[in-house]
C-alpha cells in the first residue's frame, strides 16, 4: 500500500486526514553500522524493516551520510540515490515512513563524517559551504518532491556540527536554518521541515527552539540526562531524571512549535536492560501526556559483534548496545515498551484533540529566547544616534553562558519537578508572550536577579506582574543575593535589605499554610556561592509565613488587588538543583507550591494524591484522555482529582497491565505498579 502525504494538524501529524503519533527508532544496521551505504546488503536491510514492522514502527530516521551522497562538490552519487530509492520502496512496502537527515556529519562517540573537501571551513559560516549545503538539499528535495513516503527532511543531527563545537553563534544557526528552509520550500512546498537538534534547548546552543522555530515546522529534541548530570544530579531512573523529556517537551514547545523526541535511551553496556526499560517507558507516557507528537529511541539495534572493532564502536563503547533490539533483531526490554507503546498510539482517537493548557506558567526570560544582539523590544527607538553595545554581548564565551544557562535551566528544572508533584500542569511561555493568561505564574530564582542577563526577567515585567496579580493573579517568587527589582514592596509587601551567608536552610512555619501545620519544619541544602545567598528584607505589609534558624523571613505572603505572592527569600529551586536525590526519599519540598494552590483555591486540571504520579490531559470540549505516570519504585494508590465533569472514563493501557483506575463512593482512584503508566479515555 503507498503511503500517504503526512500534514501537521494542530499538535499532531496527519496521513490520509486522519492523526497519527510517530513512533520508530533510528536506523544504524548492526552489522554494516555507519557504512551500511558503502556496504550495501539489500536483504539484511529488508529483514530490518521486517523487524520494525513487527515492533510496530510507523517511521524510521536513518543518516545521509554527505561524503557517500555529494563526494565533490555538486557531484552527486548515483549509486547512493538507489539505495534511496530501495529505501523509499520498502517504506510504501512496509508502511514505515522515512525520516531522512542531511549532512552526518556527528554521529556515535566522538565521531564526525567530514567530507574530502571541506578544507577546514566552517560549514555554518563559510559562504562556499553554505552555497554547496543549499544546493545538496535542493537536489534531493527537488529529485524527491511530493514522495509521501518521507514524513519529513531533518535538516541536519544534532547541530552545531561537531567538528567545530563551540564555534557556531546564534546568527550562524539562524542564517544556516532559514537557508535550509527556504532550499526545501522552494522544491517541495508541502514538505515537512525540522532540525534535530539534540539538548540545544537545555544547553542554551545556537538552535535552540526560539531561533529555529520560525523556519521548521517542529521542534526536535534528544532527551539525555544521563549526559547531563550538572542538572539532571541523580540516577537515570529517578523522579528528576525522567521528567528530562517532559521538561524539554514544555520548554520547546513555549517557542510556538509541536516536539518530536528523536532519541532518548541509555546503553546495555552501561544500565540495566530492565532499567532502560522502565525509563524509555516513562519517557514515551510522560511524553504523550506533555504533548510531544513523535518518539524515536536511539536506536533500533545493537552493533554485531565483528562491527565492535572498527571505528567508532571500538573507541565508544557504550554505543555498541544503545539498540531497542539485540544485534541478531531479538526484542530488548526497550524494544518491548516500544512494541506495546505503538499499540497503545493504534488505539486513540486523536481528531480534534489537544494537550490541556497549563494551569501554571514557569516564564522564559525573553533575554534567554532572542538571538544574542538583537536589540529589539528592549526600548531603543530608531532616532538613537549614539550606539549601544552590549558588553555581555561582546564578551560571551561557551563558558559563562554554561554556567548562567546552568543555574537557570537548573532551577526551572526544580520548579517544572516541584510544580508537577503539586499536581499543576506545567506550560513554560516567553517573556514577551502571553503569560498573563495563566492563574499563576512560578518565578524561581534567577529569574529574579539581575547580573546575567540570559538569566533573569526585564525590569518592566514587574509592573506588569503587579497588575497581573491586581487582576486576581497568583505569583511565586524565590530570591538570591542577585535580586533586584524596583519598588517590589507593593508587589511582595517587603523590600530588600542585604543578603547574608548561611550555613543550612531550615524553614520554621508560624502559621498554618496549606498542610503545613504550626511549628512544622522544612529543610533544604544550601549553595555556599555568594550569589546563591539568600536575601533579608524589610517587611511593608506583607505576612510572615515561616521563618529562618535566625527569624528572619523566610516565606512571605502578600494580598494585593483580588491576587496574591508569595516570596521565598531563599532560592530553594538552585538549592535543590545542586542537590542529588532532592525530590526523593519523600521529599516534601512540592508542598510550598500546592499550599500556595490551596491558599489561593487555584483549582488545577487534573491531579493525583500522590506527588510521584503525574497525571496529563489531551482533549476537546466533549472527550479526551488522562495519561497518568507513576514515578517511583513502590506501587501506589492514589485518589484522582478532576476539576471538570467526566460522564464516563475507561481504561485504553497500562503499561504493566495491572494499572486501573476504580470509581467507589463518587470518587476515582489510580492503582498503578512502580514505574507504570496508564491511559484514561474520558467523555463528557
Amino acid at each position: 500500500m503507498a503511503l500517504e502525504r503526512v500534514k501537521v494538524d494542530g499538535n499532531y501529524l496527519t496521513k490520509n486526514g486522519k492523526r497519527f503519533i510517530p513512533i520508530g527508532a533510528h536506523w544504524v544496521p548492526a552489522k554494516a553500522a555507519l557504512q551500511w551505504a558503502q556496504y550495501w546488503d539489500a536483504a539484511d536491510i529488508e529483514k530490518d524493516f521486517v523487524k520494525m514492522k513487527e515492533l510496530g514502527f510507523n517511521v524510521v530516521r536513518f543518516d545521509l551520510f554527505w561524503a557517500w551522497f555529494e563526494p565533490h562538490p555538486g557531484c552527486y552519487n548515483p549509486e547512493a540515490c538507489k539505495q534511496l530509492d530501495s529505501l523509499i520502496d520498502l517504506a510504501h512496502r512496509y508502511e514505515i515512513y522515512l525520516h531522512p537527515t542531511f549532512f552526518i556529519g556527528g554521529e556515535v562517540g566522538e565521531a564526525f563524517w567530514d567530507v574530502p573537501w571541506r578544507q577546514g571551513r566552517h560549514p555554518h559560516e563559510d559562504p562556499d559551504m553554505l552555497r554547496l549545503q543549499t544546493n545538496h538539499v535542493a537536489f534531493f528535495t527537488k529529485k524527491y518532491a511530493g514522495e509521501t513516503a518521507i514524513l519529513a527532511w531533518d535538516l541536519t543531527d544534532e547541530p552545531p556540527f561537531w567538528v567545530v563545537w563551540g564555534k557556531t553563534s546564534d546568527a550562524m544557526a539562524v542564517n544556516w536554518t532559514r537557508l535550509l528552509a527556504w532550499a526545501v520550500r522552494r522544491q517541495d512546498p508541502d514538505a515537512l521541515v525540522c532540525v534535530g537538534t539534540s539538548m540545544e534547548d537545555l544547553n542554551h546552543g545556537p538552535f535552540r527552539p526560539d531561533l529555529v522555530a520560525e523556519e521548521v515546522d517542529f521542534l526536535s529534541s534528544h532527551p539525555y540526562p544521563i549526559y547531563t548530570l550538572d542538572r539532571f544530579t541523580d540516577p537515570m531512573l529517578s523522579e528528576r531524571g525522567s521528567y528530562c523529556g517532559s521538561f524539554e517537551a514544555a520548554l520547546s514547545r513555549g517557542a510556538g512549535r509541536p516536539l518530536m523526541i528523536h532519541e532518548y535511551g541509555a546503553s546495555s553496556s552501561q544500565y540495566d536492560p530492565e532499567r532502560i526499560g522502565l525509563y524509555d517507558r516513562i519517557v514515551m507516557y510522560s511524553g504523550l501526556a506533555n504533548g510531544v507528537m513523535g518518539f524515536m529511541p536511539w536506536c533500533f539495534t545493537d552493533a554485531a559483534p565483528e562491527t565492535c572493532g572498527r571505528l567508532p564502536y571500538i573507541r565508544a563503547p557504550h554505543e555498541t548496545q544503545f539498540g531497542i533490539t539485540t544485534w541478531d533483531r531479538k526484542d530488548r526490554p526497550a524494544g518491548c515498551e516500544v512494541r506495546k507503546f505503538a499499540k497503545l498510539l493504534q488505539k486513540l482517537n486523536l481528531e480534534s484533540i489537544e494537550p490541556r493548557k497549563g494551569d501554571a506558567a514557569l516564564v522564559v526570560p525573553f533575554e534567554w529566547a532572542k538571538a544574542h544582539g538583537d536589540l529589539n523590544g528592549l526600548g531603543l527607538n530608531g532616532y538613537n544616534t549614539i550606539p549601544y553595545t552590549s558588553v555581555q554581548d561582546v564578551h560571551r564565551t561557551p563558558e559563562n553562558d554554561y554556567e548562567e544557562n546552568r543555574w537557570l535551566t537548573g532551577s526551572l528544572i526544580s520548579s517544572y519537578i516541584l510544580a508537577k508533584q503539586a499536581g499543576f500542569q506545567v506550560d513554560m511561555p516567553r517573556e514577551h508572550h502571553d503569560w498573563a493568561s495563566y492563574p499563576l505564574l512560578i518565578l524561581p530564582s534567577p529569574l529574579t536577579a539581575t547580573d546575567r542577563n540570559i538569566t533573569h526577567l526585564h525590569t518592566d515585567f514587574w509592573k506588569k506582574a503587579e497588575m497581573y496579580v491586581k487582576n486576581g493573579g497568583v505569583l511565586y517568587a524565590s530570591f538570591c543575593a542577585d535580586a533586584a527589582i524596583p519598588e517590589m514592596q507593593n508587589l511582595f509587601g517587603a523590600r530588600l535589605a542585604d543578603h547574608e551567608p548561611v550555613e543550612d536552610a531550615v524553614f520554621t512555619f508560624v502559621r498554618d499554610f496549606g498542610s503545613f501545620k504550626k511549628g512544622q519544619t522544612i529543610e533544604y541544602k544550601v549553595s555556599q556561592k555568594p550569589e546563591h545567598w539568600p536575601v533579608t528584607v524589610c517587611l511593608e505589609g506583607g505576612t510572615v509565613v515561616a521563618v529562618d534558624a535566625k527569624g528572619n523571613p523566610a516565606l512571605i505572603l502578600n494580598r494585593l488587588g483580588k491576587g496574591m505572592t508569595l516570596m521565598s527569600t531563599y532560592p530553594i529551586e538552585t538549592y535543590l538543583s545542586e542537590t542529588p536525590a532532592a525530590f526523593e526519599n519523600n521529599n516534601i519540598s512540592f508542598l510550598v507550591y500546592d499550599a500556595l494552590m490551596h491558599e489561593a483555591k487555584i483549582n488545577v486540571t487534573a491531579r493525583s494524591s500522590c506527588p510521584s504520579i503525574e497525571v496529563g490531559v489531551l482533549g476537546n470540549a466533549e472527550r479526551g484522555y488522562l495519561v497518568a505516570v507513576n514515578r517511583s519504585f513502590k506501587s501506589q494508590n492514589a485518589s484522582l482529582i478532576l476539576d471538570f465533569n467526566i460522564k464516563a472514563l475507561s481504561l485504553v493501557e497500562s503499561a504493566s497491565g495491572k494499572g486501573r483506575a476504580v470509581h467507589e463512593n463518587n470518587t476515582w482512584s489510580l492503582y498503578m505498579e512502580p514505574w507504570d503508566a496508564i491511559v484514561l479515555e474520558w467523555t463528557k
